[in-house]
């Protein structure tokens, strides 16, 4: 057709592209990174079952003894090189390289994991308040064996008498005070003034009445709530109206005082029953006598996964043909390659930990306290050990972290906290303030405001300026509500409907 034309031929067009290679290592290194230890475990099976130069052994049992600890060590002083976790933390127990001095650091080893680590039980609990309460004695260790005798929920199931008999047993019948049954029951008088209130209960109406009494508030119904803790038995078999003449209140009061009731902790002791699996995390804080906190893995924890040199060499002896060789000298380097992986792996936790504690030593120290940390990014602990953010995020995931100081179990990414954003902040805002620590303020000034004159998002505003983390107004009104905390018309309404109701 006029006016047009067409052109053939071909072309060429140069694009430049980038592409990350990882190799085999460092892809075994990453999938490993992330597993919490039973997933771990059972990942290293997998593969020691699949490749027959990998050698796979379960970690030793929680219960591991002092003798056989230190044997372990020993053993693992010639399968690996890789000491200094133990070096760095017995500092002063001898020559490593003297088999009775590892011995002797294993010991000490192994106590320090086992004691200093060891999770906060309500006995111990107990028995911290009266070690600082009453001094020794008789009478305390009998108020001890009380505690002993609790249950999980905190409650005493154990007649007095049988105490008493299991106080003569202890002390092989010739005790050094020849206590009675009402020395015994003033020993479960003293357990029930401890923390937390309620506990030493003998029933659940004694567990009411116990925090009913201790409650430092001003309750004008107080008589009509112990009254109903004596009938608690009735509330299911009564009806309201009779409860209620029987209790000389109305059936208003009376539904005021079980709303009161419900308040309560019905099982004190379960604040100390275990939240997390009996799993011990991999991961230990110890305290320096310096004041700095070092990350220890706890490689008793770990599998035993190594290469097994002897099932190697018997196979290149046995193979002949160039397929033969080629296959296992395939498995071997496999083999190593996971192995290698896997001891990776532990050092990038422990390193990435470390890391952590250098920057979180406040937190530490407090126990876990949210106040305490400080603003910290998975950015800057990657910049710090030198490796990339996704390595990191991968390292906390799934992880624990157990204090040895407070023998609390905190979760690795509870560590990390962002800062707060510069238009959160009004003037003369500092570096340095968490969202945590402002949060953990402000739940603590609502809940210590005056119930009929709540405080108001500016006064909230104020209050948090003079403690040093200064707010915009519209900040806090965020942050109210992200916890939870009403508003402040809402809150007076609801002092004042549970002063009615009172």
């Amino acid at each position: 057709m006029p006016g047009l034309t067409q052109r053939l031929g071909t072309a060429q067009r140069q694009r430049q592209t980038q592409e990350a290679t990882l190799s085999l290592q460092a892809r075994q290194r990453l999938r490993l990174l992330p597993l919490p230890l039973p997933t771990l475990r059972a990942q290293l099976r997998q593969q020691a079952e699949q490749n027959p130069f990998l050698e796979y052994e379960d970690p030793p049992g929680e219960a591991l003894s002092l003798d056989a600890a230190a044997d372990a060590l020993a053993r693992e002083a010639d399968e690996t090189e890789n000491l200094d976790y133990l070096n760095a933390s017995l500092e002063g127990f001898g020559d490593q390289a003297d088999p009775e001095a590892l011995a002797e650091a294993g010991r000490r080893h192994d106590w320090l994991l086992q004691t200093q680590t060891a999770p906060e039980t309500l006995f111990r609990h107990l028995e911290g308040q009266l070690l600082r309460q009453m001094p020794p004695g008789p009478r305390r260790d009998l108020t001890l064996l009380v505690c002993d005798a609790l249950d999980a929920d905190g409650y005493l199931r154990t007649p007095t008498h049988e105490l008493l008999a299991d106080w003569w047993q202890a002390n092989g019948g010739r005790p050094p005070e020849p206590f009675e049954e009402r020395d015994v029951e003033a020993a479960i008088r003293t357990v029930q003034t401890l923390d937390p209130v309620g506990v030493g209960a003998r029933s659940l109406a004694e567990c009411l009445a116990l925090q009913t009494r201790a409650d430092p508030r001003t309750l004008p119904d107080r008589g009509l709530y112990l009254r109903l803790c004596d009938r608690l038995g009735s509330v299911l078999t009564e009806p309201p109206e009779r409860l209620a003449r029987a209790l000389r209140c109305t059936p208003g009061e009376l539904a005021g005082a079980l709303a009161y009731l419900r308040t309560l902790t019905p099982f004190p002791g379960r604040a100390f029953a275990p939240a997390e699996p009996p799993e011990s995390p991999e991961i230990v804080a110890l305290r320096e006598p310096d004041g700095r906190w070092r990350a220890v893995c706890d490689e008793r924890r770990f599998p035993l996964f190594r290469v097994d040199e002897r099932a190697v060499e018997a196979a290149k002896a046995a193979a002949k043909a160039p397929a033969e060789r080629a296959c296992v000298a395939d498995l071997e380097g496999r083999a190593r390659l996971e192995a290698e992986a896997f001891h990776e792996r532990n050092d990038t936790l422990r390193r990435v930990a470390q890391a952590v504690f250098d920057r979180q030593g406040a937190f530490l120290d407090s126990g876990g306290d949210p106040a305490a940390l400080r603003p910290l990014l998975q950015r800057e602990v990657a910049q710090a050990v030198g490796y990339d953010e996704s390595i990191v995020s991968r390292a906390v995931k799934d992880k624990a972290v157990r204090v040895a100081t407070s023998r609390k179990l905190l979760p690795l990414k509870a560590f990390f906290t962002h800062a707060l954003p510069a238009s959160a902040q009004g003037e003369g805002a500092g570096e340095g303030v968490s969202e945590q620590r402002a949060k953990q303020t402000l739940r603590d000034l609502v809940a210590g405001e005056e119930a009929a004159r709540p405080l108001s998002d500016q006064a909230l505003t104020e209050a948090l300026a003079a403690r040093g983390i200064p707010l915009a107004r519209r900040t806090v009104a965020k942050y109210r509500e992200q916890l939870g905390i009403p508003s402040t018309r809402e809150r007076r309404r609801a002092a004042a409907l549970g002063k009615d109701k009172a």
